[in-house]
């Protein structure tokens, strides 16, 4: 009886079906009573980027840019190199005419005399002062495979930096500059006795997650009313004096706040720079700093991968987090649009004192992820257009909403006020406002699970038990995927990385493309894969126990067994697999 009135009632006008609507569409026009969907569009999202908070490191950690060739073993090792009765090295040609010393500094550490530089032709052999061989017309090179007195260097810095040297002190293989250019012994030293590393260019980094801030609690920070004060806080949103920590505060154009975890990185690399000043450059100490509290107002640079200009901020507070907050143009200034990327952080002095561009190599993109400019103040108009499109408003307008029924082009919205509308004006740099307020500026857990579980099985494990607790996703679809988009490929390209690898020497670190005929190194030792049977199937087990426990397609089913089957001809047959604790999961 019911539906009989509700249908007579909707439908008293004849129904036109001839324009082909969609039946709400229908409804609305038979009816006279507007009826729209629940939501107009919905979209999937796969977030796949952990948060990060770590140093920036070489790949292997260095703590020198000296060459130390093969002398120095697998880890590198100067002072192991140092043992040897003569120690070559490809380096800067640079000599002292007056003591007749190899140097890598512009003055002789002997005499104090300044250095001189010898351009060698590669045809001639010829030694000149010229960038160019007038005899066989050809460009001279500023660097020499020769001999350098490394032993007693390294016991020179130790009695000039006045700490000792541990094994190991690592050096890199070769230098990629142009001219061999090595960085002075004694920073490496410095750096080692703090627990540091250094950076291709000469700089010490820290990496964080880039996070848009435009508004923060000092209470969130853990910075004091007074020091925020002398940082210029003085007011707070509202115009009322700074006098409470849980007063909100806007967030100045260069001001960030930084992990608490690289807040202790930072101090270690003040230290580092005021002993470096002191005992290598003979200049008074700069920051003094002994905690973390003491970096806030310092300045640092924030820089992109894949840029070579370096942004500079103002540190004013730490929190447990793993990203960096700054403000949207902040982050738009080094070319990012905080969208899960890391960015590394320096102290500022130490880009101005160790960063050198002769460190860098001169192929192509060896200039980038380099502070080859410093940009000192962050301009609005100068940010890309996604800080531009930021909303500034209190609140959306009725009007913005019926301007989403209709789907118009953001860009025709012109009821929301955001940064463009206010380039070229004083308030491009302040009184940003936001739609809704928080009570705090974290949750509970600082880390995601991803960052924190250990191998790719516990991750995965855990994406699987969320899965089935989700109606909206199908398990077996998701498995399918995994199996066809990662797992699939991961195992055939570790097959053929494994007929393609190359064999180390287990004393020298020595690389072979192909196995010797000898079958061990020029230095005496045995060699070793640098490819293991565990690597190749790491992901078949986890593989083989999906597609028999999910519902899975016959042909990957089939790919699975046949990569097993291709795996087992290579190695042979495996006496057992190891039992993994998901196994005996339900």
């Amino acid at each position: 009886m019911e539906a009989k009135i509700f249908f007579n009632l909707l439908f008293r006008k004849p129904i036109n079906t001839k324009n082909n609507f969609s039946v709400l569409k229908i409804i609305s026009q038979t009816s006279g009573i507007s009826i729209r969907k629940k939501f107009s569009t919905s979209i999937g999202v796969r977030i796949g980027r952990p948060e990060k908070a770590a140093p920036r490191q070489m790949k292997p950690p260095v703590h020198v840019l000296f060459p130390v060739g093969q002398k120095g073993g697998a880890t590198r090792d100067l002072l192991k190199a140092s043992t040897q009765p003569n120690f070559y090295t490809n380096i800067f040609n640079r000599t002292c005419k007056k003591c007749n010393e190899i140097s890598i500094s512009i003055k002789c550490s002997k005499c104090n005399e300044k250095t001189s530089i010898a351009h060698i032709c590669p045809n001639c052999r010829n030694t000149s002062d010229l960038l160019f061989c007038e005899k066989c017309k050809k460009n001279t090179i500023a660097h020499l495979y020769q001999p350098f007195p490394l032993k007693r260097n390294l016991k020179t810095i130790q009695e000039r930096i006045g700490k000792r040297i541990h094994e190991p002190f690592k050096g890199v293989k070769e230098l990629i500059n142009q001219d061999r250019i090595a960085e002075p012994l004694e920073k490496g030293l410095i750096r080692q006795s703090f627990g540091l590393t250094v950076f291709k260019d000469g700089t010490v980094r820290f990496d964080a997650t880039n996070s848009p801030l435009t508004h923060f609690k000092p209470s969130w920070i853990g910075t004091s009313i007074e020091k925020l004060k002398d940082l210029g806080y003085t007011h707070d949103v509202n115009g009322k004096p700074l006098f409470d920590s849980n007063q909100l505060v806007e967030l100045r154009m260069q001001d960030i706040i930084i992990p608490a975890e690289s807040g202790k990185h930072l101090v270690e690399i003040s230290k580092y720079i005021d002993i470096e000043l002191t005992k290598f450059y003979g200049k008074p100490t700069f920051y003094n700093v002994k905690n973390t509290n003491e970096l806030i107002g310092h300045l640092v640079i924030g820089l992109a991968p894949h840029t070579s200009v370096g942004i500079v901020g103002r540190i004013i507070g730490f929190t447990d987090t793993h990203v960096c907050f700054a403000t949207p143009n902040w982050h738009s200034a080094k070319r990012r649009d905080a969208d899960g990327d890391a960015d590394s952080i320096m102290l500022l002095m130490d880009s101005l004192l160790n960063f050198s561009r002769q460190f860098l190599s001169d192929n192509i993109g060896g200039l980038m992820d380099a502070p080859l400019l410093i940009q000192p103040l962050v301009l609005p108009h100068e940010s890309q257009p996604q800080a531009h499109n930021l909303e500034v408003t209190k609140f959306f307008p009725l009007s913005f909403f019926e301007s989403t029924i209709s789907q118009q082009k953001a860009s025709d919205v012109t009821s929301v006020e955001i940064i463009k509308s206010r380039l070229d004006t004083k308030e491009q740099f302040y009184g940003y406002h936001f739609t809704h307020e928080t009570s705090k500026l974290t949750s509970s857990k600082s880390r995601s699970a991803y960052s924190t579980l250990g191998s790719m099985l516990d991750k995965f494990d855990m994406q699987l038990r969320n899965a089935n607790l989700i109606d909206a996703v199908d398990t077996n679809e998701m498995v399918s995927n995994v199996i066809s988009t990662h797992l699939i490929p991961d195992i055939m390209g570790n097959l053929r990385a494994y007929g393609r690898q190359s064999f180390r020497c287990t004393a020298c670190g020595r690389s072979y493309r192909r196995l010797p005929l000898l079958q061990h190194c020029v230095c005496g030792n045995k060699l070793i894969q640098t490819i293991t049977r565990a690597s190749v199937e790491k992901y078949l087990k986890l593989a083989k126990r999906l597609v028999g426990k999910y519902k899975t397609s016959t042909y990957q089913k089939g790919r699975i067994q046949a990569l097993s089957d291709e795996i087992d001809l290579v190695f042979g047959k495996s006496e057992g697999d190891q039992a993994l604790l998901t196994d005996y999961t339900n």
